[in-house]
């Protein structure tokens, strides 16, 4: 009896699961071949009011978020089925999860034949583009500020390129219809240079801040060069230690510590107790800013003056 009922439910788990793979299969079947629009789910009220006033409103959604082709609707379905409504599976690939290039540039492809000029922007693709995606600077274009994440181009992006000795600096070539008040409200310069621009300018990227400063504008207030040179982590100690104060204005004491993996500077009693911590941690730590030598010279011509280093004479024990 108790061998019938678990033959019944065998066959009815399986029967079960093949069912729900047929399902699956079908509903995976429909969507690769009729691929539903997409306004079943993102028919929020700020989705549609925002796509409606785009440039890009009677742009079907498939134009620019499936490719075209048999193998492109199978994997859009894949992303539509297992992860957008069964939520089991990642949507991280193809166009159903981010534009590439060659969508956009399949109707704005002369951008990359001039210089465009709008928002008071003047920008040449061709070579400010290379190296990015479209959706870096243009990520809001279909869908405005309903965009989840938008990302916008920012001064920092530019300067990459053009806080160089081989491009153009000069503001205005590209800033044509952009006052120096109206460039601080875009970007991270909006925090930067904001009303608390004491407690928050050290958040944006240092490297810009030559753009418009002169290289000692910083050490006015911070009596140590910043942004910090290419050798700084070498040469640091020789500033951080006069310059103490200075280091804590922008950094806690726990920057220094996790990097050198013990409190820095050395506290107070730091040498005759710190052979416990070598031999804890080993000397790694240690070895990250001294040579062997500074343990040599330490450990043996000071702490055995006089013939630790040389064998001692015949006889003397």
């Amino acid at each position: 009896m108790q061998s019938n009922r678990a033959s019944n439910l065998v066959h009815i788990a399986v029967w079960s699961v093949a069912g729900l793979i047929v399902v699956l299969a079908l509903v995976f079947a429909v969507t690769a071949a009729a691929l539903p629009g997409c306004t079943g789910c993102h028919n929020s009220a700020d989705f549609v009011a925002q796509t409606a006033k785009s440039a890009h409103a009677q742009v079907s959604c498939v134009r620019c978020h499936v490719e075209s082709g048999a193998g492109a609707r199978t994997v859009y379905a894949y992303h539509l089925v297992f992860g957008m409504v069964l939520r089991i599976a990642p949507v991280n690939s193809g166009q159903v999860a981010g534009v590439p290039d060659d969508t956009c540039l399949s109707c704005h492809a002369d951008v990359m034949t001039r210089i465009v000029k709008a928002k008071g922007l003047s920008i040449e693709h061709s070579k400010c583009s290379k190296g990015r995606l479209c959706t870096e600077c243009h990520s809001d274009t279909a869908h405005g500020t309903a965009t989840r994440w938008i990302q916008t181009a920012t001064m920092n992006q530019c300067l990459d390129c053009h806080d160089t000795a081989r491009v153009r600096s000069d503001c205005d070539m590209c800033h044509s219809a952009r006052s120096a008040q109206e460039r601080l409200r875009t970007g991270e310069w909006v925090v930067t240079h904001g009303a608390n621009w004491k407690q928050t300018h050290g958040m944006g990227t240092l490297k810009s801040c030559a753009a418009c400063h002169p290289n000692n504008f910083c050490v006015r207030c911070h009596e140590i060069q910043l942004p910090h040179g290419s050798d700084f982590i070498r040469s640091h100690p020789v500033d951080a230690i006069p310059h103490r104060k200075a280091c804590i204005v922008c950094h806690q004491q726990t920057f220094c510590d996790n990097c050198h993996g013990l409190a820095m500077p050395h506290p107070k009693g730091f040498t005759p107790t710190h052979s416990a911590l070598v031999r804890k941690n080993g000397s790694g730590a240690c070895l990250r800013c001294h040579v062997q030598d500074d343990c040599t010279n330490c450990h043996v011509k000071h702490v055995h003056p006089g013939g630790a280093i040389t064998p001692p004479r015949s006889g003397v024990q």
